[in-house]
């Protein structure tokens, strides 16, 4: 009897599939602002705001729909998004991308364009995991151009931030963590990174473009305290001086190799005035050119008061560029502008305080928003209406904590809800009836069944949500 080959059983993936939608929005994120700060080297060309465009559509339209089928099985939703996008993207790096850009950067846009298309399908944390190395591979090509300088953090920046914090969410949605711990976390997550970004700065070699120290020459620009050994090291000591914007009177070594008095506080203003020159490029978009500006202001206001104070002033001849009391009289705040920030930073809290309202009714504010637009689509569109009254059954239910797991139906959601009132079940009930009558039965739809349904959600909501006491018992 002839004995038929053992069939091997299909590889399956073995990638744990994302948990949260928040996952690829903030990948989306950090995305984006790569792409504003790949096209941000080639300002000068006139096209920034053209590309960065392109960059944010692209990121749009490709984490947007992986966003909206992250929960999906795959398979089932971008697919063809994912084919569209691919191809358009490969044609688009292959002409007129070719021909643009040097090699290094071409091989950065065609994974950057394939990235952003494939974003559409992903689904398992190994796609995720491989985007944050495309998206930080090219950030890192970025920080390192040579068309560079430290007005390209204020795209880097933002990008390694959400980064980071989409790894931190990615974390924190497979485990039972509060909602105030993981705030928590985080933050102090942030604020360890921007505190060891701080020493880095303070205390590493950097090269003039105020970036990264492993770059030659960044041995010719030291940190803000570092000091060169011994007196044989004097041009070190000088390009220092120049790097950070100072001279021999702001703080470098003198010919014994010994640091002069002041030279932290001269460095610092030095080093300021450097990054101030960069904003005279007028290929920087103004916002951004206004933006930076108000920062470094704001930065030599507080040293300027800083080195007013006795016995932290630097020695030398007084002008306008290194006698502290100048400095003041410049950077010094009138009652208006103080008056100004005060009611900004008030308005930016009033604004956080709206959106975490707003976040933590959002189930209750988008069944409202829904049911309004199906009472205004009942009689002309009763089949959309219907559907929307149906997204604001689900809604409905998670306002009271109730989830709909991965592959359950409607009925079966209604079901499973047993904290509900059994008033407001019932209507559930009723109105899940005529959908699926509609939505699997064939029944026509009408204007009596799209709006009996609104009206049954509606009443469910009053009813467990106790806007009705007398029936939620």
């Amino acid at each position: 009897m002839a004995v038929s080959a053992p069939t091997l059983p299909a590889a399956a993936d073995d990638s744990p599939p994302l948990q949260s939608r928040g996952v690829l929005i903030l990948t989306g994120l950090s995305y984006a602002f790569v792409g504003l700060s790949f096209s941000y080297l080639d300002r000068r060309y006139g096209h920034f705001g053209l590309e960065g465009t392109l960059w944010v559509m692209w990121a749009l339209f490709g984490f947007g729909a992986g966003a909206l089928h992250a929960l999906k099985p795959r398979g089932t939703g971008g697919q063809i998004q994912w084919v569209i996008m691919g191809s358009v993207g490969g044609l688009l790096a292959v002409f007129p991308g070719f021909l643009m850009f040097n090699m290094l950067r071409w091989v950065c846009l065609l994974m950057m364009v394939v990235m952003g298309a494939r974003a559409a399908v992903m689904r398992t944390k190994r796609d995720f995991y491989f985007t944050l190395i495309v998206i930080f591979s090219v950030s890192f090509m970025a920080g390192t151009h040579g068309n560079a300088d430290w007005t390209l953090w204020i795209y880097l920046g933002p990008a390694w931030a959400f980064g980071a914090l989409a790894l931190a969410w990615e974390h924190a949605a497979g485990n039972p963590v509060s909602r105030w711990i993981k705030l928590w976390m985080t933050g102090g997550f942030l604020s360890t990174a921007l505190l060891l970004t701080a020493l880095l700065f303070l205390f590493m070699p950097r090269p003039s473009t105020l970036g990264f120290g492993f770059l030659p020459p960044g041995t010719d620009t030291p940190g803000i305290f570092t000091t060169p050994a011994g007196g044989g090291n004097q041009d070190g000591g000088q390009g220092g001086g120049n790097g950070a914007g100072g001279n021999d009177s702001a703080g470098a070594p003198d010919a014994s190799g010994q640091p002069q008095p002041g030279g932290t506080l001269e460095r610092w203003q030095g080093m300021l005035k450097e990054m101030r020159s960069s904003l005279k490029d007028a290929s920087i978009p103004q916002w951004q050119r206004n933006a930076l500006g108000a920062v470094l202001g704001a930065s030599e206001w507080v040293l300027s008061a800083l080195g007013d104070e006795p016995g932290r002033g630097a020695k030398g001849p007084k002008n306008s560029d290194t006698d502290p009391t100048i400095q003041v009289q410049k950077f010094k705040l009138t009652a208006q502008q103080l008056f100004d920030w005060l009611m900004a930073l008030l308005l930016a809290l009033v604004l956080c305080l709206l959106g975490y309202w707003l976040w933590r009714r959002r189930y209750r504010v988008g069944m409202v928003i829904t049911l309004s637009m199906a009472r205004l689509l009942a009689r002309r569109y009763p089949l959309r209406s219907m559907q929307l009254s149906a997204w604001s059954l689900k809604w409905c239910l998670r306002t009271h904590g109730h989830h709909m797991l991965a592959g359950q139906s409607i009925r079966e959601y209604v079901i499973s809800a047993s904290e509900m009132p059994p008033l407001a079940k019932k209507w559930l009930r009723h109105a899940m009836e005529d959908y699926c009558a509609v939505r699997f039965g064939g029944a026509p739809a009408t204007y009596v069944r799209a709006n009996r349904m609104r009206e049954s959600v509606w009443g469910a909501y009053e009813v467990s949500s106790g806007l009705m006491p007398e029936l939620s018992k």
